[in-house]
């Protein structure tokens, strides 16, 4: 078997920051599916797959992400290289599945779980925004998760304070204002649902520090990429002296540059995104480093149907899996899009994400959908 071609696919779909999709075409017509952000990807993904893929056996994923990986941290692998080793790497895989017959997961080593719970970023798409929906009605959000089996949520309820001052300086009436929200959630619903707090490594080593402090005694799952993610030494100051768990690490790519924050103790969970990190191949290896170091593992999902669709099949077969990040006026069928780019059975219900159970990936994409560019990189 031999990879004949590999195409890029833009959606499109009106998105803030658009995505690649991935086809890895072979001469048995089996066709793998992968995804990553960001079209200034697409340079990287060609030359890839014309030096390494094109005319090779697909089956071969380790040393044809080797051959990647090594070719582009000659110059620096972190970025666009990594990104787009990421999208071939989980395409292979979904070659690799399909051809035997069994979901990717399976071939991790098979379920370690059924399903890990999900928590729900308040995110927007196409005039739908749980952001908004954040600030103006928390509890009547938080109540309509609960009954879709949800117990967490995400909101980024500083960010409009600390971006003018770059995260150097924050009022005492920001960190009130910050914190109301998750106020009313707890008055309302106790510890029903739990908040976690996006800082987006924007804050600095202070600021962080008092806003740890205001969200001490809240229902609140974890602060989330509180201060610049490559500041390990602060990372771990700030968990030694907060009350409140500290989560990140998904803007870090491969273990090598997840390794200090893990070692060090700067997490209590680490958080990668599969189409960022290094693909299915190196966050498997990831999920391992943090396992050795008694560290859970949640993905970052806010960023497309495959990277969730991945994150099903890795996360159920890692023992130290914690939780999977979704976005439902993403994947949501009545207000989200996912239902218009990729075919395959829903893998959430009740506020879980279960393992898929297709062969290989377990999703394909659609026909039908608006593009706004389509083009076989690479032929052979």
């Amino acid at each position: 078997m031999k990879i004949t071609a590999v195409e890029t696919v833009v959606p499109d779909l009106n998105l803030s920051r658009p995505f690649v999709f991935v086809l890895v075409r072979t001469d048995e017509g089996v066709i793998g599916l992968g995804q990553t952000a960001d079209v200034r990807t697409i340079g990287v993904l060609r030359d890839l797959a014309e030096r390494f893929l094109i005319g090779a056996d697909p089956r071969r994923s380790t040393l044809h992400w080797h051959e990647m990986f090594d070719w582009s941290a000659y110059h620096g692998y972190a970025g666009a290289e990594s990104r787009a080793i990421s999208a071939l790497d989980i395409a292979l895989w979904d070659i690799r599945g399909q051809l035997a017959g069994q979901p990717i997961g399976s071939l991790l080593g098979g379920p370690v779980r059924e399903s890990v719970p999900i928590y729900n970023t308040c995110g927007a798409y196409a005039g739908n925004s749980d952001g908004e929906r954040a600030r103006r009605d928390p509890v009547g959000l938080a109540e309509e998760l609960l009954a879709a089996g949800i117990t967490c949520m995400k909101v980024a309820p500083f960010e409009r304070f600390i971006v003018p001052s770059r995260g150097a300086l924050i009022t005492k009436e920001q960190l009130a204002e910050g914190v109301a929200g998750i106020e009313k959630i707890a008055a309302a619903l106790g510890d029903r649902m739990e908040v976690m707090v996006e800082a987006h490594g924007l804050l600095s080593p202070n600021v962080a520090a008092q806003v740890v402090v205001a969200l001490d005694g809240l229902p609140v799952r974890w602060i989330e990429d509180p201060i610049a993610q490559d500041n390990t030494e602060e990372w771990v100051r700030l968990r030694e002296k907060s009350t409140v768990p500290i989560a990140g690490g998904e803007r870090l790519q491969t273990r090598h540059q997840l390794r200090r924050l893990i070692e060090h103790g700067g997490v209590d969970v680490v958080i990668s995104d599969i189409t960022w990190c290094g693909g299915i191949t190196e966050t498997k290896r990831v999920a391992d480093l943090a396992e050795l170091h008694g560290v859970p593992l949640a993905t970052h999902g806010n960023s497309g149907p495959v990277n969730l669709w991945s994150a099903a099949h890795l996360l159920t077969s890692i023992p130290n899996a914690y939780m999977a990040e979704t976005v439902r006026v993403q994947h949501d069928p009545t207000i989200g899009y996912f239902h218009k780019v990729v075919d395959g059975p829903s893998i959430l219900t009740d506020g879980h994400l279960n393992a898929p159970t297709a062969p290989g990936l377990g999703i394909t994409l659609r026909d039908d959908f608006p593009t706004l560019t389509s083009s076989r990189g690479a032929t052979g």
